[in-house]
């Protein structure tokens, strides 16, 4: 009987004791940002229910173009975007959503049962990628100054290294980003 209540107190301690783990090199090493091209044109498709919005996005380097027929263009680059004075500081590139390149190199990370995750603080965001069986699932982003979450969850990835398809939930407004085509 001692056995057994000795045996049942250590399988609770070991059901209750935090997971350790180590990430592996090369699955960071493929989704950190700067190993992103360097120049690229992409053809996005951005649905909202029946709204579909065709976008462009050109990468040159650190400079970045997005043009849409409907709402017009607009350049930026990797520090951020910048209209007039404004300056808003962005928790990644367009890397990060058409080729998953979200790490920065300083994520700390942890385990669950179900998935690695990699959490980065950030001045204005908490940053949490979800990797499962080494693929890179879903992003959380929180916006500490706004007090609101969006999620990117990524489908399939296509074998030229994009995801072809990423669905975004922000608050209660959900739209997908389906990649249509990539030029490097």
């Amino acid at each position: 009987m001692k056995k057994l209540a000795l045996l049942l107190a250590f399988g609770f301690v070991l059901s209750c004791a935090p997971l350790l783990c180590r990430p592996d090199q090369t699955l960071l090493l493929n989704h950190l940002e700067d190993r992103a091209p360097e120049k690229y044109t992409s053809q996005l498709l951005i649905s909202y229910g029946v709204l579909k919005v065709p976008v462009k996005v050109e990468k040159d380097k650190d400079k970045y173009r997005v043009e849409s027929a409907r709402f017009g263009g607009f350049s930026f680059d990797k520090k951020g975007l910048c209209l007039n004075v404004v300056c808003i500081d962005l928790p990644f590139s367009p890397d990060g959503i058409i080729f998953g390149k979200t790490l920065t190199g300083e994520e700390k990370p942890s385990c669950t049962s179900e998935a690695l995750i990699l959490s980065r603080d950030a001045d204005a965001y908490l940053v949490k990628h979800y990797f499962v069986n080494n693929q890179l699932a879903k992003v959380e982003v929180f916006d500490k100054k706004k007090d609101r979450l969006i999620t990117l969850t990524y489908g399939q990835k296509a074998p030229e290294g994009y995801y072809r398809r990423v669905k975004v939930n922000w608050e209660d407004l959900t739209f997908t980003i389906n990649v249509e085509e990539v030029k490097f």
